[in-house]
């Protein structure tokens, strides 16, 4: 067992270092998912082509049969990052985010004259412009991209150091579990548990606002130490953004109402994928004119401009399943590992309460895979047939999902996660410039938020 735990960590090691310089995650996971299967006694083929590709299985403690590994992962995820990397990519296109951006930025933040007010109300307006993407159904690392020429545009004008565009890019990180928003955070804990998406909403909401206001001061604390000090903006290597008023842009009304239309389908049908792609025709019907020119040649006038956008949103929305599910595909091999349900059975052995378990593991998890769906896929089963699939369940399945869902968030982000490496990639500076705050607001205030939250279904449990 102790080389197993070894070769667990050397191949994490190799993951994690991997993925810091760049390596592709598509190649280089299932290589460390190689290194594990050698070091714990497994056929490295068995590893490869049943436990990280995945095969049908039966789940023993629902008796359902199910796919595990890399296609099981796709299987759960690809509708909502598909269609919402589409969505994403149709948003940014049509000027629909830069729209909201310039129409906030304009009406609340230029008219104050003090650059401090005005970077911590850019925070602010930040903040809101990336939890409405997350609750209109935008996967986090699709809104990166929606949102970045808003950031840029806002450090811009204000005069924010660049090398806190990345912070200002982190902004959402309670959204992506709070109740109700479309996220595959709250997507894998309704299909395991059986939830809906509005599991604990009281607590969840609590935790969300906690969460965010902690982020909003982090992020403005550390933006304007940095101007009182003489730090400002340069764009570097980076590519300067149109001035204002060169490019056409969507009225604020048809910009947002896609977002609306996804919320609210989401809230009432319970349909992820319907309600982002009612949300994709809405843009596109509403800002249509608006689309940038990346026209696919054939086509005439704007619908040659709107089936460019489908198609790179399509490329983008697939890149980011397969990045995603990577992970899943290396922690579904070290899930069979001896050495690892050693390690979770010392954990159930410990007789801690059933929603500290479900923290437990996902962080661990989490912590090796940099994968929320990969952490949710392996811990909800565990806990779910120890405390829920029994006789005289021990626990709130709702419960268990919320706190679930935000503690899967808070070792995510690591400095060589997805998106560390994606929002400090487009803003052209180092991380070790850029993950001071990055962290605070990722990990810490996420830790905080999740131990609040199990604080309070324990005391009221009636409120899950």
């Amino acid at each position: 067992m102790a080389l197993g735990i070894i070769g667990i960590v050397i191949a994490l090691a190799i993951f994690l270092y991997g993925a810091y310089k760049n390596v592709s995650v598509l190649y280089l996971a299932p290589l460390c998912g190689v290194i594990v299967a050698l070091t714990n006694g497994m056929n490295p083929t068995f590893a490869f082509t049943k436990l990280y590709v995945g095969n049908v299985e039966e789940n023993m403690a629902t008796g359902v049969w199910e796919i595990g590994g890399l296609c099981g992962m796709i299987t759960a995820i690809f509708p909502t990052v598909f269609l919402g990397g589409i969505f994403g990519k149709v948003l940014g296109d049509s000027g629909a985010a830069q729209s909201i951006a310039t129409t906030l930025v304009n009406k609340f933040v230029m008219n104050q004259t003090d650059k401090m007010k005005q970077a911590k109300r850019a925070v602010l307006i930040m903040l809101l412009i990336e939890c409405i993407l997350t609750y209109g159904g935008v996967d986090g690392f699709v809104a990166i991209f929606a949102t970045f020429p808003i950031s840029m545009y806002m450090a811009h004008r204000i005069g924010i150091p660049r090398r806190y565009v990345p912070a200002m890019l982190a902004l959402s990180c309670g959204a992506n579990s709070a109740p109700f928003v479309l996220s595959i955070n709250n997507i894998i804990c309704m299909s395991i548990l059986q939830t809906s998406p509005g599991a604990a909403p009281i607590p969840g909401f609590i935790t969300f606002i906690v969460i965010e206001v902690g982020i909003y001061f982090i992020c403005s604390t550390f933006i304007t130490r940095a101007m009182k000090k003489g730090e400002t903006f340069d764009y570097g290597p980076c590519e300067p953004l149109p001035e204002d008023g060169t490019v056409k842009l969507p009225h604020f009304v048809p910009a947002i109402i896609p977002l609306v239309v996804v919320f609210l389908l989401f809230a009432i049908v319970q349909n992820a994928s319907l309600a982002l792609l009612c949300g994709i025709v809405a843009a596109i019907l509403l800002n249509a004119p608006f689309f940038k020119d990346n026209e696919r040649k054939g086509f005439p006038g704007w619908a040659g401009r709107v089936l460019g956008s489908l198609n790179s949103g399509a490329v983008n929305g697939a890149t980011a399943i397969m990045t995603l599910c990577a992970a899943a595909g290396f922690a579904a091999v070290v899930q069979h590992t001896d050495a690892f349900n050693g390690m979770v059975g010392a954990l159930f052995g410990a007789h801690i309460s059933p929603l500290m378990m479900g923290i437990l593991l996902c962080i661990i998890v989490v912590a090796f895979t940099s994968s929320p769906p990969a952490a949710l896929g392996i811990a909800l089963p565990m806990v779910a047939a120890a405390f829920i699939w029994v006789e005289t369940p021990a626990v709130n399945p709702n419960a268990l999902a919320r706190v679930a869902a935000i503690a899967v968030s808070t070792f995510e982000t690591l400095p060589v996660n997805g998106l560390i490496l994606i929002t400090t990639g487009l803003a052209q500076v180092k991380i070790k410039d850029a993950y001071g705050p990055m962290f605070l607001q990722t990990v810490i205030m996420t830790l905080i938020g999740t131990f609040l939250c199990a604080a309070i279904l324990t005391a009221a449990p009636g409120l899950a």
